[in-house]
């Protein structure tokens, strides 16, 4: 796909989303009606920048009650989640930062998407260099904008793949959970929850964790490399606090129940230290800890049991496997699959002749963020 189409592209879905309908579809563009009932004519070629863009940004943006400027990031960002890190210091001067600690920013901030990117696709509590290729990939497309003025602010852009089919992404009804997660926003999310995680569980307490925290923080997504680069982030002398905000990709729901910006301070640089010390591998077991959001339900009032499936990353591979549920639980099922929550999930994985992977008798279900909000 070409810059021309990929742009008109984003602007189309940007427009479905919006609740904008198509009212006819010409040789060279189409009529678009609001809810309000404005109308413009979007070409099928344009570029961001040119003339005919302009023109119907403009006009966009006149519906909306918007700025252009507004208008244009919404579009620019349909398909992308940023997250700006910002390193705060006492010294600062004009939006500067020292060399050291500018250098230890741009270092973190990769090394929490590369370490994240590989445990979202399976817990690790220590990648040792066993970064997972498809990870890898997600890195490789990620981008740093500008800094923004302030302490020192980078943002950091993942492009997320564009759905293949306009249902995919349920597009012409937002209002229904989607089901569909690309691997770059798993990442993205992971990252997220995993940095809440080292923050409600680590630092805020500021207490050592013992081996049950270290246990949900590997299941969240932190890795020992993951909490070394904040250690070393907010060692730095001029440095004082280091934060990440994040904003999501509009083109897909965003994720739920997390924090839309996280704090650790340089009195955390202790604890922080400690923690990734004790990060160790998991022992093996013959139960596993899965994480994932439940895609499909399947129970009847007559019986105190029901299935559900969840979808989730098994041996680097995306895997559904269905989970009997019983009672509580299965009540509970009904919100969290309307709430899209992500679930943890440890039992025992089976697989079925001709039905596929279960767990028959889970030891533990419940909310990921259960684990991230709770001190233990």
């Amino acid at each position: 796909m070409n810059q021309t189409t990929s742009d008109i592209q984003d602007l189309v879905d940007y427009l479905n989303l919006t609740g904008w309908d198509q009212r006819t579809n010409g040789e060279s563009g189409g009529l678009w009606e609001a809810k309000n009932g404005d109308v413009i004519a979007v070409p099928h070629r344009a570029s961001a920048g040119d003339l005919a863009w302009n023109g119907v940004i403009e006009r966009v943006a006149d519906s909306a009650g918007l700025s252009k400027k507004s208008i244009e990031a919404l579009v620019r960002n349909l398909y992308v989640d940023v997250t700006e890190f910002r390193a705060a210091d006492d010294i600062l001067i004009h939006g500067s930062i020292p060399v050291e600690a500018g250098f230890s920013l741009i270092s973190t901030a990769r090394t929490l998407l590369r370490t994240s990117a590989t445990t979202s696709r399976g817990p690790k509590a220590l990648i040792n260099g066993n970064y997972s290729r498809p990870g890898e990939r997600i890195v490789e497309h990620a981008r740093f904008g500008h800094t923004i003025p302030g302490s020192y602010i980078l943002p950091m852009l993942v492009p997320i793949s564009r759905p293949q089919r306009i249902s995919d992404s349920l597009l012409h009804d937002p209002t229904l959970p989607s089901l569909y997660e690309p691997e770059e926003r798993r990442a993205t999310r992971t990252m997220a929850q995993a940095l809440s995680a080292i923050q409600n569980r680590v630092v805020d307490p500021d207490r050592v964790p013992g081996p049950t925290v270290i246990s949900d923080l590997i299941i969240a997504g932190v890795s020992r490399e993951m909490v070394s680069a904040l250690h070393q982030v907010v060692s730095d002398a001029s440095v004082t606090t280091f934060d990440a905000s994040f904003r999501w990709a509009s083109g897909f729901q965003e994720p739920q129940k997390l924090p839309s910006k996280i704090e650790i301070p340089a009195g955390a640089a202790r604890v922080l230290k400690s923690t990734f010390e004790l990060m160790r591998p998991l022992k093996k077991s013959r139960t596993e800890s899965l994480t994932g959001q439940i895609v499909q339900l399947r129970d009847d009032d007559s019986v105190v049991f029901g299935d559900v499936s969840i979808r989730t990353m098994r041996n680097g591979r995306t895997s559904e496997i269905d989970v009997r549920l019983r009672g509580h639980e299965l009540q509970q099922a009904h919100r969290w699959f309307e709430e899209r929550e992500v679930l943890v999930v440890e039992g025992e994985v089976e697989s079925m002749p001709g039905k596929g992977l279960r767990i028959d008798a889970p030891i533990r279900v419940e909310p990921l963020t259960n684990t991230l909000l709770f001190d233990g």
